[in-house]
């Protein structure tokens, strides 16, 4: 395997304090086996021991759901196993309950927040609210200080999926006042019987939001502001100005490119319409269970270099008429890879 650093999604948890319309985190309340200490340790020796077997040795651990950040004493149990093996963690959350990581936040690389709209209305429709309460801008913003104050090496991430209800809106420019390190800008893909959204939607996003000057400069501003030694990975400022904030994940990029791990703890992928899964991780060793799945190393690859952004905005300056070659001559040039 030449993959230098490999990701394993663990959906640890179904329950969720939001109800998207569109998540695909949906397994009919399966039984999730990271109440038992002792199973959440077989899994994490087991990805830990196949992937040292082939040459891998950066490991990150992203703990997804669900809300993980609901149950913090079991998210504790996971993130210290996971550190006490060597591996780097991460946590994707809806951002509501940030302070529950505080104590742990040392441990902890990357927090990954979804936010699809700073419009209530619209996080209604879409189902990100909790008791007719949705994301404030200025809570979040102080969520994250606090998580800088304790650990200021953590890297913020933010995950924005386009789909019908905020295609229209523009959030780069309030995004870029969080200082965020990397914006996953990804299309709704069909599941479910669910028919995603047009090109036209998707596209329609991207023409309002992309502006990686913007974000790279609002980066770079946060950065400059700290004591070298507070630098993210001991960079230099100069480090910091070639970094690439937004990324970009069409439909493509996105199918068979993940390696995930549900509830019961089996590996699954993602297709049109439903998952494919393992023989459970606690019983099979991982090898074993990545051969009854699909799982395609160079996208996997792909979602970390900056060419499929390039070509999803050279495509969407195409569908506007801003350039007038046809995307099919782009070319592009594998480059730098990031987290």
């Amino acid at each position: 395997m030449n993959i230098k650093t490999i990701v394993i999604n663990w959906h640890i948890t179904e329950a969720c304090n939001y109800r998207c319309s569109f998540c695909f985190a949906k397994w009919n309340k399966p039984a999730e086996i990271w109440s038992n200490p002792e199973n959440v340790r077989k899994i994490i020796v087991n990805i830990r021991d196949h992937f040292r077997s082939q040459g891998v040795f950066n490991i990150r651990l992203n703990i997804v759901g669900g809300e993980p950040i609901m149950f913090p004493e079991r998210l504790w149990n996971v993130v210290e196993t996971a550190y006490e093996n060597g591996m780097d963690i991460s946590i994707i959350t809806n951002g509501s309950h940030l302070e529950n990581i505080r104590p742990f936040a040392h441990l902890i690389s990357q927090v990954g927040i979804s936010i699809d709209s700073l419009d209530h209305e619209t996080n209604m429709k879409i189902g990100r609210e909790c008791g007719g309460k949705t994301i404030c801008l200025d809570a979040l913003r102080q969520k994250i200080e606090d998580l800088r104050k304790v650990n200021p090496d953590i890297k913020i991430k933010l995950n924005t999926v386009v789909s019908k209800h905020n295609f229209n809106e523009v959030l780069v420019e309030r995004f870029a006042e969080l200082h965020i390190d990397k914006w996953k800008i990804l299309r709704q893909r069909p599941f479910n019987g669910n028919s995603g959204i047009s090109d036209y939607q998707f596209y329609a996003f991207l023409r309002n939001n992309y502006n990686e000057g913007l974000m790279q400069a609002n980066v770079l501003k946060r950065h400059t502001e700290l004591p070298l030694s507070f630098l993210i990975d001991g960079s230099d400022r100069q480090d910091q100005e070639t970094k690439q904030v937004i990324y970009i994940e069409d439909k493509d990029v996105m199918t068979e490119s993940y390696l995930m791990i549900s509830p019961d703890g089996r590996l699954f992928q993602n297709g049109s319409d439903e998952y494919t899964y393992s023989r459970p991780l606690t019983e099979v060793p991982f090898a074993e269970a990545l051969s009854d799945i699909r799982f395609d190393s160079e996208k996997f690859e792909s979602r970390y270099a900056t060419w499929p952004t390039q070509e999803a905005v050279y495509e969407m300056e195409y569908f506007f008429h801003l350039v007038e070659d046809d995307y099919d001559d782009f070319d592009c040039f594998t480059d730098l890879s990031d987290d």
